[in-house]
């Protein structure tokens, strides 16, 4: 008879993410109060502990407490997507160390599930996890945490506390603990911290006596499952230790690709419009490749800014492919072609953006005979050479469309860091008379 295994996962973050990796670059900065801002310096995004303890809170505008006086000494950084982008690669190249790919599910930037069934009868797990998170200080100098659970929500409260109490020394797992323990730990959480609950559906659960976490995993779940949705139901029941959630599988492809970006200011030039949307259609053209995908339809959207009100008016406009390609130039002109049908030269605009739908497997494309196979062929033969050289290069050597050394369309980053480790003229080098690691200008 098959032995049965509970089972068992974990969930592994860096700490204050954005944060974390600015400090590593700069060390002056450790025990200052640090944040991060939101795309055109926006809203605060990731916070320092010392941030945190001033009071400063998440997604507040930046604008509304730049000049507070208790915020003076608060060091301050655009985002470094470039930066984060290549820690995170590397936070994941680590942790394939330790776990095959299939038992790893990567969340966000930051963040990554990982199934233990078939680790805990070989190791300790929580000693394991110990290994892992000195192994990511030790090779990549950032803090990370990590809880198990039974489930991915209780790995996600597991983690909520392996972050804010420090005694448990960045691992917490739940089977661990003292009952008498997790349950004040759990009182002493809101609800809105479980994972899919938030702040509009913790203050709904308020009038069903719902507070915490612990009121929220024995509550009725075919009751609330009613008055709210499965999703509930299937919350309580992952609290209880029963897993409903699976890892998802990293080899199903997106159904449709999306790339846009507000600007730094309101714009009415075609020209800069066009630069814009090219970029981002690279953007996008290069998660399609690397997936291995084909479009069938390319849709721009262009965002009007309207002054009287505070909210952005979507244009969009769509269009359907001849034949499901990756051909660059062939979904640049149409994209082009688009955003002259959108624009109009009496308008502000604040916002742009490409998406690809329509999407299949590469592999399970069938050329049409009535198709121009010859000029597909080498069509596909230059995406290749394209690749190759983007990949050698750099993204940056080769463009394909509209490109200018103006960037009215860019948004804003008055506080971005150096890329560090992107760009030869950022990078970090040796002051050889003050022994300092300065930035090379």
């Amino acid at each position: 008879m098959a032995q049965f295994h509970q089972e068992y996962y974990a969930l592994i973050d860096i700490n204050n993410c954005y944060v974390s990796c600015e400090r590593l670059f700069q060390p002056k900065l450790s025990d200052q109060p640090v944040v991060v801002l939101s795309n055109n310096d926006g809203c605060v995004v990731s916070r320092s502990n010392e941030a945190k303890a001033l009071g400063i809170k998440m997604a507040v505008p930046w604008h509304q407490i730049k000049d507070h006086p208790l915020y003076q000494g608060v060091q301050v950084f655009s985002s470094n997507y470039t930066l984060y982008a290549e820690m995170s690669r590397r936070f994941f190249l680590i942790i394939q160390q330790f776990f095959y790919a299939d038992d790893t599910e990567a969340y966000s930037i930051d963040e990554c599930f990982i199934h233990l069934t078939a680790y805990s009868t070989i190791f300790d797990l929580e000693e394991y996890c110990h290994q892992l998170v000195k192994t990511l200080k030790q090779w990549l100098g950032l803090p990370c945490s990590i809880g198990i659970g039974h489930s991915k929500t209780q790995a996600k409260l597991a983690n909520h506390f392996a972050k804010k109490i420090e005694s448990f020394n960045d691992v917490c797992h739940l089977d661990k603990l003292d009952p008498l323990i997790l349950e004040d730990l759990m009182i002493n959480t809101p609800a809105k911290e479980v994972w899919g609950i938030g702040h509009q559906i913790s203050k709904r659960l308020q009038s069903y006596n719902i507070y915490n976490s612990y009121d929220l995993t024995f509550a009725n779940e075919h009751y609330l499952g009613k008055e709210f949705s499965v999703i509930i139901a299937r919350t309580i029941r992952e609290l209880k230790g029963q897993s409903c959630i699976s890892l998802d599988d990293p080899q199903i492809p997106s159904k449709r690709i999306l790339a846009s970006r507000s600007f730094s200011q309101n714009l009415n030039d075609l020209s800069q419009l066009k630069q814009a949307l090219i970029f981002h259609l690279n953007r996008a053209h290069r998660r399609l490749v690397k997936q291995q995908q084909l479009c069938n339809c390319i849709q721009v959207f262009l965002y009007e800014k309207i002054d009287t009100k505070p909210y952005k008016k979507a244009c969009t406009h769509a269009i359907g492919l001849e034949y499901a390609t990756d051909d660059l130039l062939i979904l640049s002109k149409l994209s082009l072609q688009q955003l002259d049908v959108l624009f109009d030269k009496n308008k502000k605009y604040i916002k742009i953006g490409v998406m690809f739908c329509g999407l299949y497997p590469r592999q399970q494309h069938i050329d049409d005979l009535w198709q121009p196979l010859q000029q597909i062929h080498e069509r596909q033969n230059l995406m290749l050479t394209l690749s190759s050289i983007k990949k050698r290069f750099g993204n940056e050597s080769l463009q394909v469309g509209y490109h200018s050394c103006q960037s009215q369309w860019k948004m804003k980053q008055l506080y971005r860091s150096p890329y560090y480790l992107t760009r030869w003229n950022e990078v970090l080098c040796i002051d050889d008379s003050h022994m300092a690691i300065t930035q090379n200008k």
